[in-house]
């Protein structure tokens, strides 16, 4: 309903929930979202762009191979074509390395931040239990 344009209201009165509820439920998606993209980045994409480049690397082969044996004039013109065309895409794909490169890097950076925020969080805790019991600071024991 988001994609149609209507806000978290216009939503809210539609589906007669609170707004309060669209705007969780559309966090919870945004979240799962995000998750997707950090995984297909960090997984599928760096396996796709090797691929991507060994194909046209494949094609540039060929092409070369037409432009070589051929005896067709035609056929010796679209190969050069072909390999001219595919030499382009080759290199705006590698000339788009870097920004593929940074990406990943801010992803990889933001995982170890919230990774060390994660672990400071727990030894954080874990010393303000341990300060307690040696101050004395703990529950009293029930007696039954």
């Amino acid at each position: 309903m988001t994609a149609r344009g209507l806000s978290h209201g216009e939503i809210a009165h539609q589906l007669q929930v609170s707004r309060a509820s669209v705007s969780s439920d559309i966090q919870y998606l945004r979240n799962q979202a995000k998750e997707a993209i950090r995984g297909y980045v960090t997984e599928h994409l760096p396996e796709q762009y090797q691929v991507c480049l060994t194909a046209l690397d494949a094609i540039i082969k060929r092409a070369f191979d037409i432009l070589d044996t051929s005896p067709d004039n035609r056929e010796k013109l679209q190969a050069m074509e072909l390999f001219k065309d595919t030499h382009m895409v080759k290199l705006e794909l590698l000339s788009n390395a870097t920004t593929i490169d940074s990406a990943l890097n801010y992803i990889r950076n933001k995982q170890q931040r919230q990774q060390q925020k994660k672990h400071l969080s727990l030894d954080s805790t874990s010393n303000d239990n341990n300060n307690r019991f040696e101050k004395g600071w703990h529950e009293p024991i029930k007696e039954t």
